[in-house]
């Protein structure tokens, strides 16, 4: 029952993840706009529609999270690389200890409270094991290969473009991401679906 209810919970985490790459504030200067990133063997075509809409075309799931993870870091970085700095258990390092984080990822009220919990998920392994377990206990093949492909979406996103977003432009904590970073920010989002704070 607990398993059943964590891969709901995960699966409502990557089409929540998946489905958050609009931008409405970038609708007007996307239509008809066509990408076709690449890197490391692994690449998409984004096309952009009406309302700055991303769609994705892909040969695999993998070129799926690579395209994924590109087009939602060319929309919100700041927002990926902010809740990256949560599932890391930095957000003390990087916002101050007392500082309240955004909710999104923890429900923690300070980011030292959130800090430790993160840290504690690190370093006992919960989300490694996770992914160790075989299917459907764990993760699908198709589940990992979207991991891995977003991670690395994102993480060519980064090293081909100059961030402008003055929320985040040249801050240290926007950094390559790891498919264990992925994976557990899936996981902070089905912690807060368990815990009710996710509707």
């Amino acid at each position: 029952m607990r398993t059943t209810r964590f891969r709901r919970l995960l699966v409502a985490a990557v089409a929540l993840l998946t489905g958050s790459a609009a931008s409405p504030a970038a609708a007007a200067s996307q239509h008809g706009r066509q990408e076709h990133p690449s890197h490391g063997g692994l690449s998409a075509v984004i096309r952009y529609t009406e309302y700055g809409i991303p769609h994705i075309v892909a040969e695999d799931y993998a070129d799926l999270g690579f395209g994924t993870g590109w087009a939602q870091a060319a929309d919100q970085v700041c927002t990926l690389a902010d809740g990256f700095v949560t599932v890391r258990g930095e957000r003390s390092r990087w916002f101050g200890a007392k500082a309240a984080p955004d909710f999104s990822l923890s429900s923690a009220s300070t980011n030292l409270s959130s800090d430790l919990f993160f840290r504690g998920v690190r370093q006992s392994g919960t989300v490694e094991r996770l992914l160790a377990e075989p299917a459907p206990r764990g993760p699908s093949r198709a589940a990992k290969d979207l991991n891995r492909g977003f991670a690395a979406g994102y993480n060519a996103w980064l090293r081909q473009h100059r961030v402008t977003d003055p929320a985040c432009r040249g801050a240290a904590w926007v950094r390559p991401v790891t498919e264990l970073d992925v994976a557990a920010r899936l996981f902070a989002f089905a912690v807060l679906g368990g815990e009710g704070r996710a509707a």
